[in-house]
C-alpha cells in the first residue's frame, strides 16, 4: 500500500511538472510593441507569483546587442522579434547562449521568419500534451524499475542524480543537433583567414 501511494505521489508530481506555461503565437498581436508592453506580455503567459519575470528589459537589450534577435528599427518590436525571444526563452534552458546564437542565426539565414517561427512553435505545442504523456510513462517505469520508491531522502538524492544524467544526456543530444544542423558561421571565416594567411 505504502509503495502505491508512493507511486500516486510521483505521478502527482510528474503530472504538476507537465503542467508548462506558454505563449501561444496566436497570443501574439499583429501590431508591434514597445518593450514595457512584450514583458507585460510574457509575464502574463509564463511568469508566475512569486517566480522570477521570464523576460527583462536588460534581457531584451542584452539579445539586441548580442545579435541574438533581428535589429529593431525605433522603439517597437514586431511579431517576429517577439517570437526570437520566446524561442531565446526556451532554447536557453538546454543550449547556451552561444548555442542558441547560431540556431536562430542559421535558422534565418535559411529563410526562417516570422511565418516559419510561428509554424515551429504550433508544431511544438501541438506535441507537448502527448510527450508529456510519454515522459510521465517512461519516468514512473524508471521508478518502479529501480526500486525508488522516493519516501527517503536517500532515494529522492539517488532518483535527482538519475534525472541529472537523464538532463545530461538530452542537453548533449541538443547540442549534437545544434551542431550538425547549424553550422558554426566563424568556423569558415577562420579558415579563410588561415588561407589568406597561408597565401
Amino acid at each position: 500500500e505504502k509503495e502505491e501511494e508512493t507511486m500516486i505521489d510521483a505521478q502527482k508530481l510528474l503530472e504538476n511538472s507537465e503542467k508548462n506555461k506558454a505563449l501561444h503565437p496566436d497570443d501574439i498581436p499583429a501590431l508591434d510593441l514597445y518593450m514595457d508592453q512584450i514583458i507585460a506580455l510574457m509575464s502574463a503567459h509564463l511568469g508566475g507569483e512569486g517566480e522570477r519575470e521570464p523576460l527583462t528589459r536588460t534581457m531584451i537589450h542584452n539579445y539586441s546587442k548580442a545579435g541574438l534577435i533581428a535589429p529593431v528599427k525605433g522603439k517597437k518590436y514586431t511579431k517576429e522579434h517577439i517570437l526570437q525571444m520566446l524561442a531565446i526563452y526556451s532554447l536557453k534552458n538546454t543550449l547556451s547562449i552561444a548555442q542558441v546564437k547560431r540556431v536562430l542565426n542559421g535558422a534565418s539565414a535559411c529563410g526562417v521568419h516570422e511565418k516559419e517561427l510561428a509554424q515551429c512553435f504550433d508544431t511544438q505545442l501541438s506535441r507537448r500534451d502527448t510527450i508529456g504523456q510519454q515522459l510521465t510513462t517512461c519516468m514512473l517505469q524508471i521508478i518502479q524499475e529501480t526500486d525508488m520508491k522516493l519516501d527517503t531522502p536517500e532515494d529522492a538524492l539517488s532518483f535527482l542524480l538519475t534525472l541529472t544524467d537523464i538532463t545530461d544526456t538530452l542537453s548533449n543530444f541538443a547540442a549534437a543537433i545544434t551542431e550538425q544542423c547549424f553550422p558554426d558561421p566563424e568556423v569558415p571565416k577562420e579558415k579563410e583567414k588561415r588561407k589568406e594567411k597561408r597565401d
